[in-house]
């Protein structure tokens, strides 16, 4: 289980999350849906050890996380241009974390030949997936998709739901999805939790 106690987050003198408590279970859905601005990418960002929080505690299956070594909780961020160093091959960069084999390429229409290339030789769409891939490495317990798939056509879109919905189910994963869309969250989250309200 992922656990969040009394989580407060403070960027640049503002306080985005204050002493926010939740929890996501292993195999659970977890929906997040907030106006733009209001912090959710930064939430993501302090899960995923990508940034430290302002106080409060992290941890999964009662223990903090690690400081050093992979992160249990990834995160696929909304612009995963941001993600990729821009001098080298994003297969270089996706086989940091694991190698996936051909079959996974193909379950999200990932071309063999992107990952021959550098990040700005590809676009949002395709960056997207090959980003996701790498947050699906064997070691991760929970699965952060912030608007990840916002970049994709709608049969894209499906394809890429049903994989990473599939991967939930076999694996157990805990998922948690930041979305502006509504009409998805209630269709591939087990709850939604609205914080603004």
């Amino acid at each position: 289980m992922l656990e969040v106690q009394q989580l407060t987050i403070e960027q640049n003198g503002q306080r985005l999350w204050d002493s926010v408590s939740f929890h996501v279970s292993a195999g659970e859905r977890q929906g997040i849906s907030a106006p733009s601005g209001y912090g959710k990418t930064t939430l993501g960002r302090v899960l995923a050890q990508w940034q430290g929080a302002t106080s409060g505690r992290i941890t999964v299956d009662a223990k903090p996380l690690a400081k050093q070594g992979y992160c249990p909780i990834q995160l696929v961020p909304q612009h995963p241009e941001l993600t990729f160093n821009p001098y080298r091959s994003t297969g270089d960069s996706l086989r940091d974390a694991w190698s996936p084999t051909a079959a996974w390429l193909d379950r999200l229409a990932i071309s063999p030949a992107w990952l021959k290339r550098r990040p700005d030789e590809l676009s949002g769409g395709e960056l997207a997936r090959i980003a996701l891939l790498r947050a699906l490495d064997p070691r991760t317990r929970f699965l952060i998709a912030d608007e990840v798939t916002a970049q994709l056509d709608a049969h894209i879109q499906a394809q890429v739901w049903h994989v990473l919905l599939d991967e939930v189910r076999r694996r157990d994963l805990g998922l948690i999805v930041f979305s502006h869309n509504k009409a998805l969250l209630e269709k591939v989250c087990s709850s939604i939790w609205y914080p603004q309200a």
